[in-house]
């Protein structure tokens, strides 16, 4: 029997209970228990060895994902679950490289039906020469923040530096798209050129707003437009694809929908298999959920049952947090 433990109470950790819930329904046979909280400073050695086969679900502050992970290679973990990122600096990924215990990273954006066409109509080459891919991810959190005075100004763990690392908009959410066009592309970018905004920021080090323009070698470009301060806005994910022979763009808001344009003529490709996620009938998902279920699965079923799969690994992350750590600022 599978237990898992969660380390990390907020939004991300209530997430990834949920997710689990589903996948215990959905996978009798992985016999999922039911999650286990773990306090703030459990030591993850004595909660290993109360149960037989534990995975650790990591969802606390993003400057302590990389001890947690550590320690749970340490005390033997069968396998680990982790919010992105999976550390904040250049340092905290050397350590991590040595790590074996199967990690996976809930880059939740890369494991949906959208991205997963997309990547396959490209490996199909229908979109002829690929010019660049495009696109956003806008929320609006700064933005409201600011102008609330009772709320602008109060901290969380996000305004020291020690534990949220020296970023954010661009290591919180910038991850998630970088991640997604270096799917897409099947190779990390070999340059990042930035541009980095404070305004509405609550601390001096919290970015809350970034332009990103990435090389992909000879394989194409990327821009993207990664904000906490656009107002007005929910969680606005978008991905567009520029070929010689047509556009697509994929939005996390209509996640069963690619709007694909061809010359003047435009088409909706919709989604109709439900192989992924919660595997409920196409429009009926559970909106961005669906990618935790869907790593949560593949992890689990390859360590468990030894289904070889693909999903968002540990070293992933780390190329992909390398790459942005190189980025020069404008």
């Amino acid at each position: 029997m599978i237990t898992p433990l969660i380390l990390g109470k907020g939004r991300s950790g209530h997430a990834i209970a949920k997710s689990l819930a589903s996948l215990a329904v959905m996978q009798p046979e992985l016999k999922l228990q039911s999650p286990v909280w773990l306090e703030r400073g459990a030591s993850l050695l004595t909660e290993r060895k109360k149960f037989p086969h534990p995975i650790l679900c990591i969802a606390n502050p993003h400057g302590l994902h990389e001890k947690a992970i550590l320690e749970a290679e340490q005390a033997q973990f069968d396998a680990i679950l982790c919010e992105k990122p999976a550390c904040v600096n250049s340092d905290q990924i050397q350590r991590l490289k040595l790590v074996k215990t199967p990690t996976a990273i809930f880059h939740v954006f890369r494991q949906t039906w959208g991205i997963q066409t997309l990547k396959q109509m490209l490996d199909e080459n229908h979109f002829g020469e690929l010019i660049s891919i495009e696109g956003r991810y806008w929320q609006s959190s700064a933005a409201e923040r600011a102008l609330i005075s009772k709320e602008h100004g109060s901290k969380t763990w996000k305004d020291d530096p020690k534990i949220s690392g020296e970023f954010d908009t661009f290591i919180d959410i910038g991850t998630h798209w970088i991640d997604a066009v270096a799917f897409l592309y099947g190779s990390m970018p070999s340059k990042i050129l930035g541009f980095k905004s404070y305004v509405n920021s609550d601390s001096p080090h919290r970015d809350s707003h970034v332009q990103l323009s990435m090389d992909f070698q000879n394989q194409g470009r990327a821009f993207g437009s990664i904000s906490k301060t656009i107002h007005g806005a929910t969680n606005h994910f978008e991905i567009n694809l520029i070929g010689s022979k047509m556009t697509a763009t994929w939005q996390a808001l209509s996640p069963d929908e690619i709007l694909i344009g061809e010359g003047r003529d435009r088409r909706i490709l919709t989604r109709k298999k439900s192989d992924l996620g919660s595997m409920q009938a196409p429009f009926h998902g559970m909106g961005w959920i669906e990618g935790y279920i869907e790593i949560a699965s593949r992890l689990l079923n390859e360590v468990y049952l030894k289904k070889k799969s693909s999903y968002p690994t540990l070293q992933n992350n780390l190329d992909v947090l390398s790459a942005m750590f190189e980025t020069k600022w404008q």
